[in-house]
């Protein structure tokens, strides 16, 4: 055993954020339902290499939307960078800036808007919380989003084909990892026709039980 003694609270944390500890340890101890690790402890073990390798959040800090608007910015700056694209091109259409844009079918029954527009992609992205984008740095391959990401690849198909475009870039984007190589994260997801197909089936049969309430009405 060996004690530590430290000046300040900040030392303390500092000493401490990479370290699973006892108020928290319980959290591993879940029996999982598949596997050798329950869901739960991989998560705080995400938590926990976080720490260690970006700023903690303080309970002052902003909310994950504020800096997600805040940060979105930069990372439409980085897309650009990586993929010979000017900002300011007529063809690089970042959807949050000039108005507001909505992509619906043919009978406006569905509908969507990509974050950024080009000839070539569309672009959904997300600057979470550093715990989160470590999560998502982790993923390799569309399939590792569908996995663990379902709302997001859905939205990634349905906007693709509300675009007709045939690719879709999961940019996930945090600044505030100490080491610049981790800030950025980009996984191609390619227009997934079988995907789409049962999509769009459970979509008929959603409005056609709206339309069966609404006529109730």
């Amino acid at each position: 055993m060996k004690i530590k003694h430290f000046e300040t609270k900040e030392d303390w944390l500092g000493f401490r954020k990479g370290m699973f500890t006892a108020s928290e340890i319980h959290r591993l101890l879940a029996k999982p339902k598949t596997g050798t690790i329950s869901v739960g402890a991989i998560t705080y073990i995400y938590e926990r290499i976080a720490a260690m390798l970006a700023p903690q959040q303080q309970d002052f800090y902003k909310s994950a939307m504020e800096h997600g608007n805040e940060t979105e910015p930069q990372a439409i700056m980085a897309i650009a960078e990586r993929h010979g694209f000017n900002v300011t091109d007529d063809d690089f259409i970042y959807t949050s800036v000039g108005g507001f844009v909505f992509f619906t079918d043919d009978d406006e029954i569905f509908g969507g808007t990509p974050d950024l527009i080009t000839p070539n992609f569309i672009a959904e992205i997300k600057c979470p919380d550093s715990k989160t984008h470590l999560e998502y740095y982790m993923m390799n391959s569309p399939e590792d989003i569908l996995d663990n990401c379902k709302n997001y690849y859905t939205q990634m198909q349905i906007n693709m084909l509300l675009t007709e475009k045939k690719l879709c870039k999961f940019v996930s984007f945090d600044d505030r990892f100490y080491d610049k190589k981790y800030h950025y994260k980009e996984i191609d997801v390619p227009l997934n026709e079988e995907f789409i197909v049962d999509a769009m089936s459970k979509i008929k049969l959603a409005n056609e039980f709206k339309t069966q309430i609404l006529s109730q009405l």
